[in-house]
């Protein structure tokens, strides 16, 4: 490894981009990013205080009541691992409405920024996943993917996902809760997910039929030929 760099990985809903992201950061001992986690912590504190994720200036409101550390691959909201809660669908839908806002974004665009930082310093490889993350929180990204799926693949890992956790989902309501977060990813006013990546300067990979060991490697490859990677 020659030095400090960023990995920005954006992408809808269910195309594996947690996932590769958290396997890429074991892979290169980097610093993972998990900006969808904090976005799940502002909408899960919210919950737990009768907050109405709806209403923008009250949850803009609690937003210097929460703090958020990643830590060892680990979501820490106010001192306490949520790591497995927020995975819930309460937070997954509540993140999509937080998401939206600009106050919450800003917020949260600053402390991920800062985070990457504070890890580059350290001489760590940042990587960051979500839908704007090489447009706004890593813009000078040494690598810019773009991960995406076809619509069945990502069916299958949502109902994938949803079954090691022990919940019982059906299709349909699955195709349901994947039709309005893309809705809402690629139609929101504000830093919406782009519909033409390879012209922001992404690196589009669609691993449909890629296991999670062939993105890894693919994206090895890419940085190796990048003169990121030494071996």
């Amino acid at each position: 490894m020659s030095k400090a760099f960023s990995i920005a990985i954006d992408g809808p809903v269910a195309a594996g981009k947690g996932t590769i992201a958290a396997d890429l950061t074991n892979r290169l001992s980097g610093f993972y990013s998990y900006t969808g986690g904090m976005y799940r912590s502002v909408a899960l504190f919210c919950l737990e205080k009768g907050i109405s994720l709806e209403d923008e200036e009250k949850v803009a409101g609690i937003l210097p009541q929460v703090e958020i550390e990643l830590r060892d691959g680990k979501v820490i909201l106010n001192g306490g691992d949520v790591t497995a809660r927020i995975k819930e669908a309460d937070t997954a839908r509540g993140s999509s409405l937080v998401a939206m806002y600009k106050s919450v974004r800003a917020d949260l665009i600053e402390r991920q920024k800062k985070m990457a930082e504070e890890a580059m310093d350290k001489g760590q490889v940042v990587i960051a996943d979500g839908r704007d993350i090489g447009t706004n929180v890593l813009p000078n990204a040494e690598l810019k993917i773009f991960l995406t799926a076809s619509a069945d693949v990502r069916i299958e890992r949502e109902l994938g996902r949803y079954k090691k956790h022990g919940i019982v989902k059906d299709r349909d309501e699955i195709i349901e809760e994947i039709k309005k977060r893309d809705e809402r990813d690629y139609n929101r006013d504000l830093d919406p997910l782009s519909t033409d990546p390879s012209a922001l300067g992404y690196w589009v990979l669609d691993n449909s039929s890629q296991s999670e060991g062939e993105t890894i490697s693919m994206i090895i490859e890419e940085l190796k030929m990048k003169g990121l990677l030494n071996d």
